[in-house]
């Protein structure tokens, strides 16, 4: 169910990455009738580092193992952070060394924590609130006074991730208010102070994943409506709200959401292959 959220990442499916995949194992099939899909799920398998049975591998862990299977391809997911401060008590102008990621990993209890305290905040201004709460020590000899930082970033990755931690024992109202807090589409500029260049700053939430019980299930957003994969089935779910009222039924807690720069398609691959 990786590959289904991540089959509805466009990126995914660009040129490079199967030019990459039939480079690294050429004699994986000579078939030109099997689908992309079926031809990566197949190197994916045959090369992923897992443990058996397979349901005992984390949604993160597996999504990882994908991300170092296809080193090319993590640039298009990767964010290049660095933190600012002016330390309060000695003013010192600070710093800190960049930090690579694919993504923000927030606590499912930190939503409802920070939406029950800014009600009228949407999801990308609670992500921003949860992340500025962190504070870094002054680096001055003798100060060491705890700061906010201000995080920015120069490049916006083509698709970006929001992980979810869960505690698997909450309830379902509780289940229902984090996933109430979601939203479809964020801004990455009201998460991250972007100093690049580029217009394009909004993210379309595309696919989200989690295990559920022995199984991992995907919802996407394909042909204009969401839907659930679960085993080889799929099942029609249609609007938003179909989608939370999902979640409260089932128990459903996602574990990776999936965004995607909501640039054109046609700028999207013309800016990927000017970087290649």
């Amino acid at each position: 169910m990786i590959l289904k959220s991540l089959w509805n990442i466009r990126v995914f499916l660009s040129t490079l990455l199967m030019d990459y995949v039939q480079e690294a194992n050429q004699s994986l099939t000579n078939d030109e009738s099997v689908p992309l899909e079926d031809i990566l799920r197949i190197f994916l398998l045959n090369n992923l580092s897992l443990t058996h049975p397979l349901e005992e591998n984390g949604v993160s862990k597996l999504f990882l193992n994908v991300l170092e299977l296809i080193p090319r391809w993590n640039s298009h997911f990767e964010v290049n952070e660095v933190a600012k401060t002016i330390c309060i008590r000695c003013k010192t102008d600070m710093a800190y060394s960049g930090e690579r990621s694919y993504g923000i990993i927030i606590n499912a209890n930190s939503l409802r924590v920070f939406k029950s305290a800014f009600k009228d905040f949407a999801f990308e201004n609670i992500l921003k609130a949860i992340r500025i709460n962190v504070k870094r020590l002054c680096d001055k000899e003798g100060c060491e006074k705890r700061n906010y930082v201000d995080t920015m970033i120069s490049n916006l990755p083509s698709a970006f991730i929001v992980a979810l931690q869960w505690e698997n024992n909450e309830t379902e109202k509780e289940i229902l208010d984090t996933a109430s807090v979601l939203a479809t589409e964020i801004d990455i500029s009201a998460i991250y102070r972007y100093e690049g260049d580029s217009a394009f700053t909004k993210y379309r939430l595309v696919s989200m994943v989690w295990s559920h019980g022995d199984l991992y299930n995907c919802v996407a957003y394909e042909n204009n409506r969401w839907v659930r994969h679960f085993c080889s089935e799929m099942e029609v779910i249609g609007d938003w709200d179909g989608v939370l009222s999902s979640f409260r039924e089932l128990h459903i807690r996602p574990e990776i959401l999936f965004f995607e720069n909501a640039m054109p398609r046609d700028q999207m691959f013309s800016e990927q292959g000017s970087e290649d």
